[in-house]
């Protein structure tokens, strides 16, 4: 599984919550918890690139 799967999931999970707060279903509200989702995405790339670093420390001995 590739970055791009586990993006399409996230993009897919996020929209879904918003979709779901419009209807009242969550406690989710856009315009209030916005920032949460940029730093969810901040934190995956964080770690996938920090993955992606090891890997080739790993690789090259």
């Amino acid at each position: 599984m590739g970055c791009g799967f586990w993006f399409a999931l996230l993009l897919i999970l996020i929209g879904g919550w918003i979709w779901a707060s419009n209807y009242g279903i969550t406690v989710f509200s856009f315009y209030r918890d916005w920032p949460i989702i940029i730093v969810i995405i901040g934190i995956y790339i964080f770690f996938k690139l920090r993955r992606r670093i090891l890997w080739r420390k790993r690789s090259k001995k």
